[in-house]
Formats: structure tokens, C-alpha cells, sequence
């Protein structure tokens, strides 16, 4: 084996958590949550309803139960619109559109959300805290159709 052999073998395999999250939309506008001012991970951030993939559950399964748990909303999961792969650590976020029969009522988990808003692509632009791979996706054109 060339020094090129050596040099890919000697990498190690990255782990990753896999966020799953979904892009619940109507009449133009998307739900998006503030993050509680007890998350360890940028608290007060906006971020997208979803959460961390467990063994044994599909994508889809995830979908579905985190935004029941975080939101009480009961959706269908859509297409796959994208993938993020973080930046800021070993992360890695699918976001698929999603469907709700219904834009409320918002039961939100205190220790996880303080506040949910609907709010159109641009309003959510504009924003000055937003979680980074929400920023990372909208900058790069994911949501864009939705306009």
C-alpha cells in the first residue's frame, strides 16, 4: 500500500448524532420553536421541530414522536428535502417537509421550548438567532420553495 493507503486507513471513522427535523408548513409560513433557557446547547436559539434518531426507529418514526413530544402536533412526514452536516460538531440533520392537520394548539415541553411562532422564510431570515444548521440550510436555497 502506497502512502496514500496508509494515510486514508490511518483516519478514524467519525460518529455522529442524527437529527431528524421536520419543515412543518401552511399558508406560507413554518413553525419554528425558541429553544428554553436551560438547553446547554444555544438556548434562546430558533430551531426547527425534530430531534436525535434512537436505534430501531425509522426516520420517520423519529419525525413523527419528536414533534408529538415537542409540539403535541400530530404530522406526516413528507419528502426529504436535505441534509446539514454541522459545523459546529458531529452532527448531522435531516430535514424533511412534513404536514399537520391543524396550526395549534401548541403544547410546548418548557424544559426544551419557551415559544413557537409561524413565521414566512423571510421572517425567519432575518432573525438574529437562529440555530446554526437552520441558518446553515436557509442560506443554502433548502427551504426556498416555500416562498
Amino acid at each position: 500500500m502506497g502512502a496514500h493507503g496508509a494515510s486514508v486507513s490511518a483516519m478514524a471513522e467519525a460518529q455522529f448524532w442524527i437529527g431528524v427535523h421536520g419543515v412543518i408548513s401552511a399558508g406560507g409560513r413554518i413553525l419554528i420553536l425558541r429553544r428554553a433557557s436551560s438547553m446547554a446547547y444555544k438556548p434562546g436559539c430558533w430551531d426547527l421541530p425534530g430531534g436525535h434518531l434512537t436505534l430501531g426507529e425509522t426516520f420517520e418514526q423519529c419525525l413523527v414522536r419528536e414533534i408529538a413530544e415537542e409540539t403535541s402536533l400530530r404530522i406526516t412526514p413528507g419528502p426529504l428535502l436535505g441534509l446539514n452536516q454541522a459545523a459546529d460538531g458531529p452532527y448531522v440533520q435531516l430535514i424533511f417537509a412534513c404536514t399537520s392537520a391543524s396550526q395549534g394548539p401548541i403544547e410546548l415541553q418548557p424544559c426544551e421550548h419557551d415559544g413557537a411562532s409561524w413565521l414566512t422564510l423571510d421572517e425567519i431570515a432575518s432573525m438574529s438567532c437562529l440555530i446554526p444548521y437552520l441558518e446553515r440550510i436557509m442560506i443554502r436555497g433548502m427551504l426556498n420553495h416555500l416562498r
